[in-house]
């Protein structure tokens, strides 16, 4: 039983196929087969049962990843204090983040990282477009990105952070304020409130209008979401925006399922990485997880 083997099974475990699986640990499907099948050789028994074109555990699979998940948790509870016992004292760490999502997300994990690394800076860089957070990770100006996923270029290292909803910000007294929820469709002839075209809040709401069919009727671009915040409580009309973008005014969830956005930690693959960075990226994921 290898430690590899046991980190493919947990993947297969939580994304129900083999083909999804190999994808994210950008393994082709025959090699992850093999290792899964020597991992039940031994083992002793069939991990998985195929129902249609997912897989699901079987009884044995089921009691594996309860002992294994609790064994890398431990492990890489394990890996974090060798670094601060055997020198992760100094050094710094690129970030790049989204506005969208910094203010919400990032501050817990920098107050956790520097109380355990004090010594280890932190630069954040901000931008609105994701796509030109992948080009600064791989040419090594930045060391990790948080990101809209997927991803559009390959060979980069990538996990997936949350996935929120997509709501519909409204003014105060908008006919949809206190909705339960709403159609996308339901949309179709009301002005809209967003960021400029090439932003990626822009492009995601562009994207879901598109898909329900609607034709958006923007009145008024920004490149500021405080503005796009300020401008719908001014009633000048409705935005769709993330969970995390979409601030403290009234909200209404949108009923279709296609409505939601997946963010991702980006990073090069482990060989490139610096300490620093591997201890602030698994800080990361665990805080998004817990």
């Amino acid at each position: 039983m290898e430690l590899h083997q046991l980190r493919y099974f947990v993947t297969i475990a939580h994304e129900g196929s083999f083909t999804s699986a190999a994808a994210r640990l950008y393994l082709s499907q025959p090699s992850l087969s093999v290792q899964i099948r020597k991992l039940e050789q031994d083992v002793g028994a069939r991990l998985f049962e195929r129902t249609g074109r997912h897989i699901v555990l079987t009884a044995a699979g089921s009691a594996l990843l309860e002992h294994t998940e609790i064994a890398l948790a431990e492990l890489e509870r394990g890996r974090e204090r060798v670094a601060e016992v055997s020198g992760l004292r100094e050094g710094e760490v690129r970030v790049g983040v989204l506005p969208s999502i910094g203010a919400r997300m990032l501050p817990e994990v920098l107050a956790r990282f520097r109380r355990a690394h004090p010594l280890v800076g932190v630069r954040i860089v901000e931008h609105d477009i994701s796509r030109e957070f992948e080009q600064l990770v791989r040419s090594g100006e930045l060391d990790l990105a948080m990101t809209r996923m997927p991803l559009t270029l390959s060979g980069l290292c990538v996990d997936v952070l949350v996935r929120e909803p997509v709501l519909v910000l409204v003014p105060a007294a908008h006919r949809l304020a206190g909705r339960a929820e709403v159609a996308l469709a339901e949309l179709a002839g009301e002005d809209l409130v967003g960021m400029r075209t090439g932003y990626g809040l822009r492009d995601l709401a562009d994207q879901l209008l598109a898909e329900a069919g609607v034709r958006p009727r923007v009145v008024l671009e920004t490149g500021q979401l405080a503005i796009v915040h300020g401008m719908v409580a001014a009633g000048m009309g409705v935005a769709l925006l993330p969970r995390m973008a979409a601030g403290d005014g009234p909200t209404v969830p949108i009923a279709d399922s296609c409505a939601f956005r997946e963010l991702g930690v980006v990073s090069r693959a482990s060989a490139h990485v610096s300490p620093p960075v591997q201890a602030f990226r698994r800080l990361l994921l665990r805080t998004a997880r817990e």
